[in-house]
């Protein structure tokens, strides 16, 4: 696996990793007989990453405030297609802010903006205070983040993101990654993008003309191009050219949200690791599925 920068600072995609857990660990409870298999999960994550990141001092998790956000008055569908908050996740989401209080995990969250605009806007004003950044993520609108300074764990295979991995697996530069989920859409999220074009398509024209502004600057040459029905994606180009530039929006994460705090607000307090340590060895006697 390829080595990530000395003692990056450590930023947690915490909504994610609440319903990635919800979902993984689904019949676990409490002591009190309660739901918590997305606090033992995130818990479990976090006690993890401080052994195998034990060098790096500064962690924070961000999470979604839950709220409707621009995103929702540009395009009212973003998102529609996503059941609401299950009630059992939503009992769990109180006490974990507290456990990680009490064991000294900082966390943020800022009323009506979504968690990855809140990492994309801390990661960018972090890099160019000089730090070096390490965001733990498997959602892959993160990819168009990734500079030579800020690079992202995959949680599900264990790889380290950078530009140099992006280009090989997809052939296009970070930035870019706006452009490709905007031309294909992106499902999990109702980002319709431009229909009939897929993941190759996307690709091919985003190689040849790097950006979407590029893609319908030279519209005319796109049906003489070497790929498949490359007449028709043409056509659904220009018939859907108000979509492909909504869909740009919408995927673009924001960097420049306001954001007060600092790095150094990020150090873990003393004793969180025995702190933490101390938890996951209290709760666990109950049981495996008791926490």
């Amino acid at each position: 696996m390829q080595q990530i920068k000395k003692n990056p600072i450590i930023i947690i995609d915490g909504t994610l990793y609440l319903y990635y857990y919800y979902y993984g660990f689904p019949y676990f409870k409490s002591h009190l007989e309660t739901p918590s298999g997305a606090i033992y999960g995130i818990l479990k994550m976090m006690n993890n990453l401080f052994q195998k990141y034990h060098n790096s001092k500064k962690f924070i998790i961000i999470f979604d405030s839950f709220k409707k956000t621009f995103r929702n008055k540009l395009f009212p569908e973003y998102k529609k297609n996503r059941s609401p908050m299950p009630n059992a996740l939503f009992l769990q989401i109180k006490p974990l802010f507290e456990i990680l209080k009490n064991i000294g995990i900082k966390t943020l969250t800022i009323p009506g903006v979504e968690a990855d605009d809140i990492i994309g806007s801390l990661a960018c004003k972090l890099e160019k205070e000089g730090e070096k950044i390490l965001i733990i993520s498997h959602d892959k609108d993160m990819l168009q983040l990734v500079t030579n300074n800020i690079s992202i764990l995959h949680k599900k295979n264990n790889c380290i993101i950078t530009p140099e991995k992006i280009q090989e697996q997809y052939g296009i530069k970070p930035k870019e990654f706006i452009d490709f989920l905007a031309l294909m859409g992106d499902t999990s999220d109702n980002i319709p993008g431009v229909p009939k074009i897929g993941i190759k398509t996307a690709l091919f024209l985003l190689k040849k003309f790097s950006n979407i502004k590029n893609i319908y600057y030279n519209l005319e040459k796109i049906p003489f191009l070497a790929f498949r029905n490359a007449k028709n994606i043409a056509i659904q180009l220009k018939n859907n050219k108000e979509t492909a530039f909504l869909s740009y929006q919408l995927a673009r994460i924001k960097i420049n949200i306001p954001i007060k705090i600092t790095s150094k607000d990020m150090f873990l307090k003393k004793n969180c690791y025995q702190n933490l340590f101390d938890f996951l060895k209290k709760y666990n006697s109950y049981g495996q599925k008791k926490f």
